[in-house]
């Protein structure tokens, strides 16, 4: 519903404070208002400047979901609720089509329990969520690649990056790959989307050149799926998650703004990982 690991993180703990006296099944339904509520109440000019950062693409914050934050992301289904790519998707929808497809596809609600949350009439439910779904399913992925592929092929996109091998690199990526950045002013971030495997090859072999000193990179599952996490000292400064198509990356997104870091170096400084 937000984009921002943050943002939901403090929504849920107001919503909880607010809704302490519910109890029951009344419990998780009052709490659901408001959260939803809230996410109503952002006035749309407010969600598209969010879309517009001057510093590059909207990308959402990236969360590390190895450890069960996000629940257990066992089916294709449940990795995929909480990609990059639907998160994006979702970000285009109105706040309200956002609220129904949400709640139809985490919720099981039907278009009467939407419309006591939203406010709105069943048949403007119904319509929200039809809409949603058929612009939410156009961006999704047409084929789900078996778990240990998809790392393998992270695995080689972090050796090929950390040698700046352009060959290697371009031969990982689809010819049609598409790279977005939100890098917040980063030096080394890229502004706009870059369209093909040559100059996507070049801005992540320019990334990894103009990363900090001692900079190391390693895997990580982030956001249901495996990704490259970039750590200099105790911090993270960037994460790129790879999509994945049939035969090749089919897209890469870069976030390195420390600002949409912030919940990720949270959950890194509080894991139990092995030394380096």
């Amino acid at each position: 519903m937000f984009g921002s690991a943050c943002e939901a993180d403090r929504a849920v703990r107001d919503a909880l404070t607010r809704t302490a006296d519910a109890g029951g099944a009344g419990a998780l339904d009052s709490l659901i208002r408001e959260i939803f509520g809230r996410t109503l109440s952002v006035p749309e000019q407010a969600v598209r400047h969010r879309r517009e950062t001057p510093s590059g693409p909207w990308l959402p914050e990236p969360v590390l979901t190895g450890g069960g934050a996000l629940g257990e992301l066992t089916t294709a289904g449940s990795r995929e609720s909480v990609s990059m790519a639907r998160l994006v998707a979702l970000e285009r929808l109105t706040p309200a089509e956002r609220a129904a497809f949400v709640l139809t596809e985490c919720f099981g609600y039907g278009s009467a329990e939407i419309s006591a949350v939203l406010g709105l009439s069943e048949t403007q439910c119904r319509t929200l969520r039809r809409r949603a779904r058929r612009r939410v399913r156009a961006s999704a992925p047409g084929v789900e690649l078996p778990a240990p592929q998809r790392r393998r092929w992270a695995e080689d996109l972090l050796r090929a990056a950390a040698r700046a091998d352009q060959a290697a690199l371009t031969e990982l990526l689809a010819d049609d790959v598409v790279a977005w950045s939100d890098g917040g002013g980063v030096q080394g971030a890229v502004r706009r989307p870059v369209l093909g495997a040559a100059k996507v090859g070049r801005v992540l072999a320019r990334l990894i050149a103009e990363a900090p000193p001692g900079t190391r990179g390693r895997i990580a599952e982030i956001n249901g799926d495996a990704a490259l996490l970039a750590t200099a000292g105790d911090s993270v400064v960037g994460v790129v998650a790879p999509e994945f198509g049939p035969l090749r990356l089919v897209g890469i997104r870069t976030v390195a703004d420390p600002g949409r870091l912030v919940f990720v170096n949270r959950q890194w400084s509080a894991a139990d990982r092995p030394a380096d």
